[in-house]
């Protein structure tokens, strides 16, 4: 309906209608003239509240002067006035209702006050007065849709027809109108009647197709979208319907065949192609054997629009929400060779350079990034991210305080800053300021495990604040109880406390649940714990399991080992 509205609108016209004109009826004609041409010109300007307050001078001096009753609805019709407008109109309508200018401007304040069926009456009286005018008569038929009188609407459209003969526009508006009133034969005469007069019209096909599609009359749904592929056969269209034709009748192994033909197609626009595939975004979820489909779709994409970058961006898109993120990144890294400036393009890079470790390529995308997106407050995050893990730590701290300022309206965001420099300024020894940071962030999100995890772990490694740090450390494991590195983070705490029995049940939850990926840390933690527990034996054997396990030991670790002892 939207669209049979919409397709209506008044742009038929033919010729110029006749202007308003002024008529002072006599009364101070040279001064109310005057005041007239000045308010056309304080509306040119744009002052339109000046311009108002001339115009009903102008009718207060000219009380039938219809022009400015007509230039004043205007003004308020602009401004959204519609009552006011109403007024006016009607009256510059009233006072010369065969100056079509008034009667068309009458008529489309009546429906901005939603008087539909009014505005259909004085449109109608427009087309006895001028019969010849096309324009009119398509203006008088879009107010009876308005109106909602589809009846009277197709009996307007016969009588312009009966003018200007067979037009695209009047049969598509006819068959839709039968369509609505549920006489779909009728709406096949009409279509029928157009493709007679233009057998060349693929369109026409397509449309009646659909109809008899409505009607259940498949065959001949089928038969007319074949012929499509005889009037046009390069129309990549043609496909799309024949691929909803057969989807619609369970057809799915045909209808993906034309859909594959239609994507294949470089004549249909990659916008079609795309919005066509992100419905399957929503489709995989339910049905996932459809993911290998969208992704050939992605492939016969990219083959058709091989210079196009936002074709590698998609198959990017279904690349990562199948977990394929090197194969991802590939395809968001050509479309940023192709030339794409989209922010999602990069963002993505950045998301997928650092699942993969990539710091150095991180470091030179985010800072790539940061000279067209330097608004974006994630871009810097990242930037940091790679700052850090290069041990580049003062580069880090400036990244992280100057995306932090940016952040509006992202809580998370913004405790992850903070929880960032927490980080970093305990690498550079700055504990004040990473105290405050990691407190910055737990005011935005008290429940936010892994800061409550990394804040408690350095506090118990500086040996301060201890219950403090047992009363985040116990919180964190609340919050994801199956979390290694949280459970080896209280374990150590405990061990801090001396209280090493507990501390041994903690590490040993944490080595359990590592699944076979223990690190070095932790097996020394274990170590350091069997021995206060005095049995030295096992507190060397993990030390050696340390040692072998890799980075992450404690600078005495190999003096540990040597003499059996134990050194803080």
């Amino acid at each position: 309906v939207l669209f049979l509205l919409t397709s209506c609108s008044s742009t038929k016209k033919t010729t110029e209608p006749v202007r308003p004109s002024v008529q002072s009826g006599g009364v101070q004609q040279a001064e109310v003239m005057q005041i007239f041409f000045n308010a056309n010109k304080e509306k040119i300007l744009g002052n339109y509240d000046n311009a108002a307050q001339l115009f009903s001078e102008v009718i207060r001096r000219d009380g039938k002067n219809a022009a400015a009753m007509y230039e004043l609805s205007n003004i308020y019709s602009a401004q959204k006035k519609y009552s006011d407008a109403l007024f006016f109109s009607k009256s510059a309508y009233s006072i010369d209702p065969s100056n079509s200018w008034y009667v068309l401007n009458y008529a489309d304040i009546l429906q901005k006050n939603k008087r539909f069926a009014e505005a259909a009456d004085v449109l109608g009286k427009l087309v006895q007065s001028f019969p010849d005018r096309p324009d009119y008569y398509y203006e008088w038929a879009a107010s009876l849709i308005y109106a909602e009188k589809p009846n009277e609407a197709i009996k307007a459209y016969d009588k312009l027809e009966s003018k200007i003969g067979v037009s695209k526009e009047v049969s598509t508006q006819k068959s839709r109108l039968y369509q609505r009133i549920n006489k779909n034969d009728k709406a096949v005469d009409e279509l029928q009647k157009l493709i007679a007069s233009d057998p060349t019209d693929a369109q026409a096909y397509g449309m009646l197709a659909e109809v008899y599609q409505a009607m259940g009359q498949k065959q001949k749904a089928l038969d007319t979208y074949n012929k499509i592929l005889l009037v046009d056969p390069d129309n990549p269209y043609i496909h799309l319907s024949l691929a909803d034709y057969y989807r619609t009748e369970g057809n799915k192994e045909e209808s993906l065949v034309e859909l594959k033909k239609a994507f294949s197609n470089k004549n249909l626009d990659i916008e079609t192609k795309i919005s066509i595939l992100s419905s399957y975004y929503a489709l995989i979820e339910i049905h996932p054997e459809l993911r290998e489909q969208a992704l050939e779709m992605c492939r016969l994409l990219i083959v058709s629009h091989p210079n196009e970058p936002r074709a590698y961006a998609v198959y990017g898109d279904f690349l990562d929400q199948d977990k394929k993120t090197t194969e991802a990144r590939e395809q968001y890294l050509k479309a940023k060779e192709l030339g794409s400036k989209e922010f999602i393009v990069y963002s993505k890079l950045l998301f997928l350079d650092a699942q993969l470790l990539k710091w150095d390529t991180l470091k030179a995308e985010s800072e790539e990034a940061l000279t067209l997106f330097p608004d974006q407050p994630i871009v810097y995050y990242f930037n940091g991210v790679a700052n850090v893990q290069l041990k580049k730590y003062p580069e880090a701290i400036s990244s992280f305080n100057s995306g932090v300022k940016l952040v509006v309206d992202n809580k998370n965001l913004e405790g992850q800053f903070y929880a960032s420099l927490g980080d970093v300024y305990n690498e550079i020894k700055d504990y004040p300021k990473s105290d405050a940071s990691y407190l910055k962030a737990l005011d935005i999100n008290p429940k936010d495990a892994n800061v409550l995890n990394n804040y408690a772990y350095f506090l118990s490694l500086r040996g301060e604040k201890l219950e403090k740090a047992e009363e985040m450390s116990r919180l964190s494991n609340q919050l994801e109880p199956t979390q290694a590195s949280y459970q080896d983070t209280y374990g150590w705490i405990m061990y801090k406390l001396g209280r090493f029995k507990e501390a041994k049940e903690w590490i040993e939850k944490s080595i359990a649940g590592s699944n076979n990926d223990v690190g070095a840390t932790l097996y020394e933690h274990y170590g350091d714990v069997m021995f206060k527990l005095g049995d030295t034996s096992k507190a060397i054997e993990f030390w050696m399991k340390a040692k072998n396990a890799g980075e992450g030991t404690s600078e005495n670790l190999d003096r540990k080992i040597q003499e059996k002892k134990m050194f803080e």
